[in-house]
């Protein structure tokens, strides 16, 4: 006898590989579900983590900044108190050459040929102006100065011939360097050194 198979094979058989498509389709898609999600929660945590590194970057930032703030701030202090510190040392070395260039120019000024009119002193240099017999007087005069040896480089300003008690005289302008000798640099040291 001969049996025939009534069923559709062929359709079932595609219906059971459909579906074993579409399981499998399914699967994958969750699986690719899945993967998305936890690459998505893994970036989050890097994005909070760099996040909140950064605020503490900022923090610390903050806190350097008010460091380099008080840093400048004491460079600035610093560069004032050095300043202040030169004009100091530069007054005291004025202040012991004052008396002694002071006394040469008294003790070298020839009283009965000429006398001095004003005597300016700035730092270094000293502008000295007076009255004078002649121009020859004024000459020995400057020859004389460079003598001394807290006295040098004697310039001629200006001279010009004017009136005074009814007679022709020699107005002159001189200027001059001041020189801190060596011998007077030593006891100052010595007895810096002597007080410590």
């Amino acid at each position: 006898m001969v049996y025939i198979n009534l069923l559709p094979i062929r359709e079932i058989k595609k219906r059971a590989k459909a579906k074993q498509q579409l399981s499998l389709l399914a699967v994958c898609f969750l699986s690719l579900l899945v993967a998305i999600g936890a690459f998505w929660f893994y970036q989050t945590n890097i994005v909070s983590a760099l996040a909140s590194e950064i605020t503490a970057l900022n923090q610390e930032k903050k806190r350097y900044n008010e460091i380099l703030a008080q840093i400048a701030k004491l460079e600035q202090d610093k560069k004032l108190i050095e300043s202040k510190i030169a004009v100091i040392k530069e007054l005291q070395k004025t202040k012991a050459i004052t008396v002694h260039v002071l006394d040469e120019i008294a003790r070298l000024t020839p009283s009965k040929r000429m006398w001095l009119t004003s005597l300016d002193q700035s730092g270094l240099s000293v502008r000295l102006s007076g009255m004078a017999l002649d121009n020859q007087t004024i000459a020995k005069y400057m020859e004389t100065l460079k003598t001394s040896k807290y006295i040098s480089d004697v310039n001629l300003i200006s001279t010009s011939l004017s009136a005074f008690a009814g007679r022709n005289l020699k107005s002159f302008m001189l200027s001059c360097s001041l020189t801190l000798p060596e011998e007077d640099n030593e006891p100052e040291a010595d007895s810096g050194t002597q007080q410590q």
